[in-house]
């Protein structure tokens, strides 16, 4: 253990990696995984039997097993590839070092530190509790021996209630929850409003110092007051950068919590209790009240759960449909801090030149245009010197002459014969709204009404949406669909779904070109399916969702779950080349070989067991990631001892039955020679 963890401390120094939550992770799984061929080498020298030479080609197989299923990963893209390439790299050079170290560290210090067996019929001195231990053990392996007799010699009958079983609970895993990257509880609670358009940014801040006094009086896990409340606009737009608005009438309040495991409400509990005084403050219009982490949004591009694309050309359908979508959304319990973005214009005041009246004037719309910019926001026309400083000298109108909407109707124009023409004898001043901004997607104009979740899943949420949208009149010439963090979900399962079936084909193949035959594989990946079953269970006892997280648990799984196969079978073909009869080599290797199973699948389960009860900081990354090792683990460990010894049989059954005519033979022949022999 201590030889592979260096080696990944040495790997992390050479490519640059930092000691981070993803490595980490990759540490804590390889703890319970480095140790597994070691097991199996140690087991295999204490049964007096060839240790590592014997099983040398079993171990590499197995480790060869788990290292195809992490390759694909290398080359995942995205926010995916980002967050797992290292745990990838980082467990793969792990297993690598104990592979190499079960094989050569291994039998070398056994033969230094191991003690001989006593000849010449000597008993060897064991202590009490070795006795009492063992007397436990051998009565389990026998146990299971019989047990193994009956799966044997009933094995359709197993076969068919495993697949009951596996068919069983893939019905009801429909009923599991889809998610996309877990929020961290990083302990930040964020309020982020919009007030009237034309706000000044004083009048802002002094809604946000209301909020951040409800934050004060509501949060008492607040970390040492550390509170903070941003109005207006900053210069680097740094806020931006971090998925959060700014403007003059925009706002933003944070809150820093105390770690998760020192208080009794969730960050989203929190900012759910105060969400209600926030939004009945009058002068809001618009408010999302988030916790979790303050960084969240900037890691999903931010971009919210669920939001709802309604795209076209006419201003006023799209505003129609996205504000009939926000009040459905409104009221259904699974959305919360629902909002559009409907642009409900500015005041604005509009120049509309009279182009035949312009060009009788000799002016056009352009030179009309650029002098009323210049009057009003002025022109750069040279520098002034003066004692050694230089000032830029900028020509515009007076603020008397500019800041009122009858003063530009006295405004002057000059045209190319040099005349000055009043503004208004060229065109029409009025007051309107107009658009602040302008969103399109594809070359059409498109809005968004968003909304978080409120306690349930995006699988679940997406549906809910669905059928909103389908119950929802669509104006002619305008489209609406489901986008957000639905499409990276999608985006991402997408890829995880090929690496999956891509590792299940990899993992074959090696095991194909070790055993050196297409039945033995085939016999061993029957533990694969079954890896479902308990992750399924994991899922419904624990209350998480597959989410980009659990999914790659699921992925691992499938090059953990073979090695006890690989181990049970290749033993299972080495006593049946030592003419054991079928079952008999079955049996004898079930007995044999069940401690290494037993302590390899649990080494690596509770080495997972502190990750997967965890409730620090980060937790909600790695401990679904622990509880689907757990569960899928657990259960295909007794899939591997009963199933595939069933599945091994059927497969073979040709040879039990020369088995069988063999030992008749056998019988004949002792009965004939007996009866010579009389």
């Amino acid at each position: 253990m201590p030889v592979s963890l260096i080696s990944a401390f040495i790997a992390m120094y050479v490519m640059g990696y930092t000691i981070n939550i993803f490595s980490l992770m990759a540490l804590v799984i390889a703890i319970g995984m480095v140790v597994d061929n070691a097991i199996v080498v140690l087991e295999n020298i204490t049964q007096a039997i060839f240790g590592a030479l014997e099983m040398g080609m079993a171990v590499a197989a197995s480790t060869a097993t788990t290292l195809v299923v992490f390759l694909p990963m290398l080359f995942m893209g995205g926010i995916v590839g980002i967050m797992f390439k290292q745990l990838a790299i980082l467990t793969s050079v792990c297993l690598i070092v104990s592979l190499f170290t079960a094989l050569t560290l291994t039998p070398m210090l056994s033969s230094k530190l191991l003690k001989e067996a006593p000849r010449n019929g000597k008993k060897q001195h064991r202590s009490k509790f070795y006795a009492a231990s063992e007397k436990v053990f051998t009565k389990i392996e026998n146990g299971y021996k019989l047990l193994l007799g009956w799966v044997v010699f009933h094995k359709s009958l197993t076969i068919v209630i495993a697949f009951a079983v596996f068919v069983l609970t893939m019905i009801v895993g429909k009923n599991i929850g889809t998610d996309y990257i877990p929020d961290f509880d990083a302990g930040t609670v964020s309020v982020v409003f919009e007030t009237e358009v034309g706000t000044s940014a004083r009048q802002t801040d002094s809604i946000s110092q209301q909020i951040l006094q409800i934050m004060l009086e509501d949060i008492p896990e607040i970390a040492n007051e550390a509170a903070v409340s941003i109005a207006g606009q900053t210069k680097t737009g740094a806020l931006t950068t971090v998925g959060f608005k700014e403007g003059k009438n925009v706002g933003t309040v944070l809150c820093h919590l105390t770690p998760p495991d020192k208080r009794d409400r969730t960050a989203a509990e929190i900012a759910g209790a105060i969400r209600d005084r926030v939004e009945s403050i009058p002068q809001i219009e618009k408010c999302r009240v988030q916790g979790g982490s303050a960084l969240a949004a900037a890691v999903t591009g931010n971009k919210r759960p669920i939001e709802i694309i309604v795209s076209g050309n006419d201003f006023n359908q799209l505003n129609a449909v996205a504000s009939d979508l926000q009040e459905k959304m409104q009221a259904e319990k699974a959305f919360t801090d629902v909002a559009t973005t409907v642009d409900p214009g500015k005041l604005e005041v509009q120049v509309i030149v009279d182009k035949e009246k312009a060009s009788q004037m000799a002016l056009n719309t352009a030179m009309v245009g650029m002098q009323v910019r210049q009057n009003l926001y002025g022109a750069e026309s040279g520098d002034f010197s003066e004692d050694g400083n230089d000032y830029g000298i900028v020509v515009q109108y007076a603020p008397e002459h500019r800041n009122e909407v009858n003063k530009l109707k006295e405004m002057q124009v000059s045209n190319l014969l040099g005349q000055q023409i009043p503004l208004s004898a060229i065109a029409d001043i009025v007051e309107s709204l107009g658009p602040l901004e302008i969103q399109r997607q594809s070359q059409q104009r498109y809005v968004k009404t968003t909304a978080d979740l409120n306690g349930v899943s995006l699988g679940e949420a997406t549906k809910t949406a669905q059928e909103i949208i389908d119950n929802t009149e669509i104006p002619d010439g305008i489209s609406v669909e489901i986008g957000g963090q639905v499409n990276d979900q999608k985006s991402s399962f997408s890829s995880l779904f090929l690496i999956f079936f891509l590792g299940i084909a990899l993992v074959y193949m090696v095991m194909a070109a070790q055993f050196e035959s297409m039945k033995d594989p085939f016999i061993i990946l029957f533990a694969i399916p079954f890896t479902l079953v308990g992750v399924i269970l994991a899922f419904f006892v624990t209350g998480i969702t597959l989410s980009v997280t659990t999914f790659i648990g699921l992925i691992m799984l499938v090059g953990i779950v073979v090695n006890n196969g690989i181990v049970l079978v290749d033993y299972t073909n080495m006593l049946r080349k030592r003419n054991y009869p079928l079952r008999d080599a079955v049996m004898e290797a079930g007995r044999s070989r069940l401690r290494p199973v037993l302590m390899t699948s649990l080494t690596t389960m509770l080495g997972m067991l502190p990750m997967a009860v965890s409730n620090g900081m980060g937790r909600e990354m790695y401990a679904p990631l622990g509880i689907t090792i757990i569960g899928g683990l657990l259960v295909s460990t007794l899939v591997t001892l009963l199933l595939v010894p069933a599945m091994y049989t059927s497969l073979y059954h040709r040879t039990l039955a020369k088995d069988r005519t063999t030992a008749r033979l056998k019988k004949q022949r002792q009965a004939e020679n007996k009866k010579s022999l009389e």
